[in-house]
């Protein structure tokens, strides 16, 4: 392979978390006290890297793949012994440590999101665990499921990806956890129903970002304007409720003003109630001739309803990353009952995720000039496939892991590229204002 095209797979990697990073960590974490047979650093790298090894994910596959990629033989116990309370804390803090070292800079949103800084998506993914973990980690059905755990994400759709990451129980609900500040000033926040709340977009609209969230069903705001060119035509609606006109009118798309009622949070034990204007906008489903209905604050000099519509399209781009972490990198596979080890297992994955993402940007960067595309779910995809040789190189001595890394590398930067050209990613379909 020719020298200009390497990426540096362990350079990357390294530069993601470096080893005397990771060697501080354990010692503040409690994970190394004295020097044994098990060496933090490829503990670590086992733990990210070797979910693929074997059928099913397992400790006793973890354990080959480090003997394997080390080339060390351990009593089991020697291994197992790691798996302590001190692990989850010290991977809690290698994912701090990660997200907080993120690059800031942010792409340049372009098309019909050139108005805003940045989109961000927030939402969870259950994770089930074993029925004996139901005290720590309640499940929200327990008729089907006594114990899961839920990740709570917030991510960019530009630069690495994800902004934040909290663990819960399944059972705690997703807007209590979600909290805006003055980060969210011209940043574009979409938004799942479990986030509804008018209370946080006051928020959200007071600091200087905007929104877009499904209405939801029950929602009945008054009509307080009719917007945009067809604001003369049809049914006198404005004054009345939304649900007493809405399976009259037909108008497509669908723009109104919308008034609606909330109570603030409270203050020194008193809550007082507020109104607020926002702007409601709707397209009609073909197949069934009903409205899909989105709320927001954006100004319709901005984005037209259609727009609104195409660009909550982007929303789907946490769903393909839970699922990314679930169907590649095994996020589900949770092969214990101790409480510690799926916490350590499930902030693994995390970092799976990001030392993903970190070879997913060198392999675009590498691949820019020839203008050829790299789908974040077909790259899962071949990083999965390829996860246990990028082990090996990173426990390999130099010479040895330079050796490795020309095939690994030759095999990534040909796989993973699209053989579609004209497929556009998700994020330039809503730029271009694709309708969904």
């Amino acid at each position: 392979m020719a020298r200009g095209k390497s990426i540096g797979i362990r350079r990357q990697l390294t530069s993601l978390i470096s080893t005397r990073t990771l060697n501080d960590l354990a010692r503040y974490s409690g994970l190394v006290q004295r020097r044994r047979k098990v060496d933090p650093t490829a503990l670590f790298w086992t733990i990210v890297l070797g979910f693929g090894a074997g059928r099913e994910k397992s400790l006793a596959g973890l354990r080959r793949a480090y003997e394997k990629s080390t080339g060390s033989c351990l009593v089991a116990s020697a291994f197992y012994d790691r798996f302590t309370k001190s692990l989850a804390w010290f991977f809690r803090l290698v994912v701090e440590e990660l997200l907080d070292g993120l690059e800031t800079a942010e792409g340049r949103m372009q098309g019909v999101l050139a108005w805003f800084r940045d989109v961000i998506l927030t939402d969870t993914t259950l994770v089930r665990l074993h029925d004996l973990l139901e005290k720590s980690f309640p499940a929200c059905r327990t008729n089907h499921t006594r114990a899961s755990a839920k990740l709570h994400v917030v991510m960019s759709v530009t630069g690495r990806g994800l902004r934040s990451v909290k663990l819960t129980s399944g059972r705690q609900h997703d807007g209590p956890v979600f909290t805006v500040g003055r980060w969210v000033k011209d940043r574009l926040l979409l938004f799942a129903l479990g986030y509804y709340r008018y209370q946080l977009f006051d928020r959200i609209d007071r600091q200087g970002g905007y929104f877009i969230s499904r209405l939801k069903e029950n929602a009945n705001p008054i009509i307080t304007a009719v917007l945009g060119p067809a604001g003369a035509q049809g049914l006198p609606i404005v004054g009345q409720r939304l649900q007493d006109v809405v399976n009259r009118l037909r108008r497509d798309p669908l723009d109104l003003s919308i008034r609606v009622q909330f109570r603030r949070r409270a203050y020194y034990g008193v809550r007082s109630g507020a109104e607020r204007e926002l702007r409601l906008a709707g397209v009609r489903d073909q197949e069934t001739g009903c409205y899909h209905l989105y709320v927001t604050n954006i100004p319709a000099e901005r984005l037209t309803a259609t727009q609104v519509a195409s660009v909550y399209g982007a929303r789907w781009q946490i769903e393909l990353l839970f699922k990314e972490m679930k169907s590649s990198y095994r996020l589900e596979d949770m092969p214990s009952r101790k409480k510690h080890i799926v916490e350590a297992l499930l902030f693994a994955s995390v970092v799976t995720l990001l030392a993903s993402r970190r070879l997913l940007h060198a392999v675009r960067v590498k691949l820019r000039d020839a203008r050829r595309t790299v789908p974040e779910g077909r790259w899962a995809t071949v990083f999965a496939s390829v996860a246990a040789q990028v082990l090996d190189l990173m426990l390999a001595p130099a010479k040895m892991a330079a050796a490795m890394a020309r095939w690994v590398e030759a095999m990534l930067l040909h796989e993973a590229v699209d053989p579609n050209v004209s497929r556009q990613l998700l994020l330039t379909r809503v730029q271009n204002g694709v309708t969904w």
